[in-house]
């Protein structure tokens, strides 16, 4: 509970928020807080979830969670210090009225900060006063608007630019477009801001970025809003102004904390669902299908705003309306293109979902994206998948989109680049206002300038956004055993597993729990005993049963060879003697080349010829390995040479590596298992 003070190292790149400006501008203010560090910073996340998934039965269960910050970066979010405080009962969202059920929570965390509770060091077996304070919420967007008070609807929907947006409705779209509200946010000097063809036609823009208020400033607004009556709705309790002068819906009752407007960040901006709504506008609108945001209405509107005559409707000479052709567009066989190399990709064990489970090929089209699969395909595959398919005019900034989130979401933040990403996260929002219609940009797109200042001032966003909470509610979920009863199960379900993960600490080392489970890849003994070779002596296991054997191709043999004598120890000193031979003949740049040209064939003359004398185990490696292969339903785990585990899986499978296991034993026979 003490590793921010004895362990943190004060420098540009964060890896916890105790090194971040916001935890240390709470310091400041609070020495006396600081004064004990095993005083606790917490942070409190809560969402919404269906107990019954998609069906059509609507019901809206809302867990409130606590999360201990004082923990180091590798416990900090893990799901056994994540602590389930509150549990808001169905089956509607609290909407505003979740300050009612907040209530007992924030009386608690008055009470912590104020007087404090008396607590037990089991480390230095005294007693002491421990104090505790709120450093932030972490929400989905709604639910920012529901715990913040500042409605996340309408025009107004950016917490941050408040009622010095410039958004505006769109006259045919009918919905808020944040087109052109970012040129503002660009240095005074940028040709951007004098360019009145690409953004809003006819417009120069020389104002100066919205200001940020600080905690001060935004205290003194909502101490002069009306108290709202919670519960009644039959009674209008919409405040004056709302929509027209500001956004707010009430005082929210995190400001009855004494130290709330101390926190530079109050709220966070939740990186996983911005991520998620701002590549689901790209795919949507690339791939040209019924989500996507340039529609026929959107190019209603196209005249009113812009000035893209090539993308202005027109009416044929039988009288129907067309949509011309955008360059942002794939076409048909474009389409099937990506399709194809989607279903075909794969990645490393425990990376990434099946993401060729949500390609539809007979549509051309992606469905069933989940947050994490938006995640994976924003920041690793936009620069491959859309390379070649699209101008390089739009590729550039789509690419740029996923090198800043990918930047973004580093475990490892610096704080002089994120400085850096914060000015250029506004030029690229510029490049695609240049390229997409004004339909395509809504709040989430916005969301993303403010997003670097966030980290910049709270630290890596693993600590800020809502991935670690998902992931419990989907257990929770899992616990519902009486549908009638959801909020009970849950807790009755939570109860009985903090019980048992507290007793099983105590267990002895040999009895398996939760503390002590081996991990998902896991081997116990070497996959072949009785080898003479440290390639072969890798820990494995068979997945599933043995459903048939095959042969491998002349592509897959070659693979196989040069991979075991590249990295088996024991061909170390011939490979030294090759590079020796054929080097003299050789550019720096052409060894690996060289090798994989050469080296099996040299190998094998070297040691069968007998113009090696070494080892004579060698001479069963150079008799290379057996063409055919067993096949096992469900894969084999093996651990390669890095102590990395991976698996080789069947043909089905969206992830692992498509390597076999080349054997050799000292009779002479080789095989392979895969």
């Amino acid at each position: 509970m003490t590793w921010h003070l004895k362990c943190r190292v004060d420098s540009e790149i964060l890896i916890h928020p105790a090194q971040s400006t916001a935890w240390k501008h709470f310091d400041t203010v609070h020495p006396s807080f600081v004064a004990d560090p095993r005083n606790v910073r917490l942070g409190l996340a809560t969402d919404g979830f269906n107990p019954w998934g998609h069906s059509s039965r609507s019901y809206s269960c809302w867990p409130v969670f606590i999360v201990v910050y004082n923990l180091p970066p590798e416990m900090c979010m893990r799901p056994e210090f994540t602590f389930l405080t509150l549990v808001i009962s169905g089956p509607k969202s609290p909407g505003k009225n979740i300050d009612v059920f907040l209530r007992p929570l924030i009386d608690d965390l008055k009470r912590l900060w104020s007087s404090g509770v008396e607590t037990f060091d089991s480390f230095r077996k005294q007693n002491f006063t421990m104090r505790a304070m709120l450093m932030w919420t972490i929400t989905d967007f709604p639910g920012y608007g529901m715990v913040s008070g500042w409605s996340t609807h309408g025009r107004m929907s950016c917490p941050y630019c408040m009622e010095m947006t410039r958004a505006f409705y769109l006259q045919n779209g009918r919905k808020i477009s944040f087109f052109d509200c970012h040129r503002q946010f660009l240095p005074a000097s940028h040709s951007y801001r004098m360019d009145t063809t690409q953004f809003l036609k006819g417009r120069f823009e020389f104002g100066p970025p919205p200001p940020r208020l600080d905690g001060h400033s935004v205290r003194l607004r909502v101490a002069a809003l009306p108290d709202v009556l919670f519960g009644n709705p039959s009674v209008n309790q919409t405040i004056v102004g709302f929509g027209e002068t500001h956004n707010w819906v009430k005082r929210s009752i995190f400001w009855e904390l004494p130290y709330w407007e101390d926190n530079l960040i109050r709220h966070n901006l939740d990186v996983m669902h911005c991520e998620k709504n701002f590549f689901d506008n790209i795919i949507h609108t690339v791939m040209d299908d019924s989500s996507s945001k340039d529609n026929v209405k959107s190019r209603m509107d196209l005249p009113l705003y812009c000035d893209r005559e090539e993308l202005h409707l027109y009416y044929d000479r039988s009288g129907s309306l067309c949509k011309p052709n955008a360059s942002y567009a794939l076409n048909t066989d474009k389409k099937r293109c990506l399709c194809t190399w989607l279903k075909q990709v794969r990645f490393p064990d425990g990376y990434a979902s099946n993401i060729a489970c949500c390609v539809n090929l007979a549509e051309l089209r992606l469905v069933g994206l989940k947050s994490h699969d938006c995640h994976i395909f924003m920041q690793r595959l936009i620069p491959i998948a859309f390379h070649g398919l699209l101008p390089d005019s739009i590729w550039g900034p789509l690419t740029e989109v996923s090198n800043f989130f990918r930047a973004l979401c580093s475990p490892n933040v610096n704080i002089k680049d994120m400085a850096v990403w914060e000015i250029k996260i506004v030029e690229i929002i510029c490049k695609l206002e240049r390229i997409f219609p004004p339909s395509f940009f809504d709040c989430m797109e916005h969301l993303a300038i403010h997003l670097p200042f966030e980290a910049r001032i709270g630290g890596p966003v693993q600590f800020r956004w809502m991935y670690p909470f998902e992931r419990q509610m989907h257990k929770l979920k899992q616990t519902i055993g009486n549908k009638n009863h959801v909020e009970a199960s849950i807790v009755e379900a939570y109860i009985l597993n903090e019980i048992t993960e507290f007793c099983s600490r105590y267990f002895g080392a040999d009895v398996e729990t939760s503390w002590s489970k081996p991990p998902r890849n896991f081997a116990v003994v070497p996959l072949y005993r009785n080898t003479e070779f440290s390639i072969f002596a890798c820990p494995g296991h068979p997945m599933g049963s043995h459903s048939q054997t095959r042969c491998l191709t002349t592509q897959e043999m070659k693979a196989a060879e040069l991979y075991v004598l590249l990295n088996c120890r024991e061909v170390d000193a011939l490979l030294s003697i090759f590079d020796r031979e054929v080097g003299v003949y050789m550019t720096p740049s052409d060894p690996q080349k060289a090798r994989t040209r050469s080296f099996v064939m040299w190998f094998k003359d070297r040691v069968l010829n007998g113009h090696h004398e070494g080892n004579g185990v060698l001479q069963y490696l150079a008799l290379g390995p057996s063409w055919t292969v067993n096949v096992y339903r469900e894969g084999a785990t093996v651990v390669d040479l890095n102590g990395n585990a991976n698996d080789d899986v069947d043909e089905n499978a969206s992830e692992g590596n498509d390597g076999y296991e080349t054997r050799s034993d000292a009779s002479g026979n080789s095989s392979e298992s895969e």
